[in-house]
């Protein structure tokens, strides 16, 4: 498989691991480094703060080896970018102390590293990339994902986050709103966080990292402000519901045909109909152009992504049928704005369902439009989805 240095993500600060047989390897590790220095004649300060870096690093790029398509990680070796924190930088590992440790693991054969580099011709700056060596995979054998919680002394990650058009994270100035958005999410967090989420019957390995629980919500200049950051959201329908809550299985509800029904809301029609129900196209298909009609900016934008992102063929015959079929509110589609409306939308009826839910101490897992409870609690979502509609 060929993997992207490129798209690799950010090195993730917030591991540890207390389970013995995961302790003991990591301690080894550490062991090795404390002897790799003693040889250089190097003084080891702060041993519990040089263990924490090790554990954390090692940790990460285990889950991004065992648990991503892509086992590279981006990490910042310079020196500036531990010194200031900022909304979305959160400082907690000193810089002196996590160099040493990485520049010990690549030396010593347990991590393999791209030095990043700045590239004059584009004036652009690429951070380094590392990821684990196979000789470090072979050695921490005992490692279980189930093991791996986060370390209460890392700063809670912001969960407001802000974007502006070309998607770069952009700051803002507090109110009541985003603080009352941000202190829902830590409770839903730490709901989330201490459920039991059962995986044991979905394959995840080199695809989806079952300890990315921590919901954010994303805004950006237009709207939006959809729930993302939960595993259970990068998983296909059928997996979702192989998933156990506590060791209950699940069941999932959405709102049908959610966007269009807004859309015809707006032009003063009641949506009686499946609009995803076109005679000689599959149904499935319908819904994914859909998303492609409200979101891209033009017809040949929707044709594409529906061909690039959906791998559908016939991509503009199908886009002339719902054209046809739907002339009512085509005055919104290839139309950005309107589709981030849209997600703005459905965020505050994902907010209002799991604000429901919450005071009745039930947790939902939310994927966009719709939600995954335990079956106990099946009636109990469906009236606050229906309680919450528009």
């Amino acid at each position: 498989m060929t993997v992207s240095l490129a798209e690799a993500q950010q090195f993730q600060v917030h591991r540890k691991s207390d389970y013995p047989p995961m302790a003991d390897q990591l301690k080894a590790v550490f062991n090795e480094v404390l002897e790799l220095r003693r040889s250089k004649q190097q003084q080891v300060r702060k041993a519990g703060r040089v263990r924490q870096h090790l554990d954390g690093l090692i940790l990460d790029l285990w889950i991004a080896s065992t648990y991503s398509n892509n086992p590279w990680r981006a990490i910042s070796r310079r020196k500036e970018d531990y010194q200031k924190g900022t909304r979305y930088r959160k400082l907690f590992l000193k810089h002196s102390l996590l160099m040493g440790v990485l520049d010990d693991l690549v030396e010593m054969g347990y991590i393999d590293q791209k030095i990043g580099f700045h590239d004059r011709t584009t004036n652009k700056g690429y951070q380094t990339r590392i990821k684990c060596s196979d000789k470090l995979l072979s050695l921490i054998s005992k490692f279980d994902v189930r093991q791996i919680t986060r370390n209460p002394e890392v700063p809670e990650e912001e969960t407001i986050i802000k974007k502006d058009a070309s998607g770069r994270l952009v700051d803002y100035v507090d109110d009541r709103f985003t603080n009352g958005m941000r202190e829902d999410l830590t409770e839903y967090n730490n709901m989330v966080r201490t459920a039991a989420i059962n995986t044991d019957d979905v394959e995840l390995r080199y695809e989806v990292d079952p300890t990315a629980t921590t919901m954010r919500r994303v805004f950006n200049e237009e709207g939006g402000g959809r729930f993302y950051g939960g595993f259970w959201q990068q998983l296909s329908k059928e997996d979702r519901l192989k998933l156990k809550l506590d060791g209950e299985a699940v069941v999932e509800k959405d709102y049908v045909a959610l966007h269009p029904a807004i859309a015809y809301s707006l032009v003063g029609w009641g949506l009686a109909f499946d609009p995803y129900t076109i005679e000689g196209c599959e149904r499935g298909d319908v819904k994914k152009a859909f998303l492609c009609l409200f979101n891209c900016k033009s017809r040949k934008q929707a044709i594409n992504t529906i061909r690039s992102e959906f791998h559908l063929k016939g991509a503009a015959d199908l886009l002339h049928r719902i054209e046809q079929e739907h002339p009512l509110i085509s005055d919104f589609f290839y139309n950005p704005p309107f589709g981030l409306m849209l997600q703005n939308t459905d965020s505050w009826l994902c907010e209002k369902v799991l604000k429901n839910l919450m005071k009745q101490n039930i947790l939902a897992l939310p994927v966009h439009d719709s939600f995954l409870v335990k079956k106990t609690y099946e009636q109990h979502l469906h009236d606050a989805m229906s309680d919450s509609a528009i």
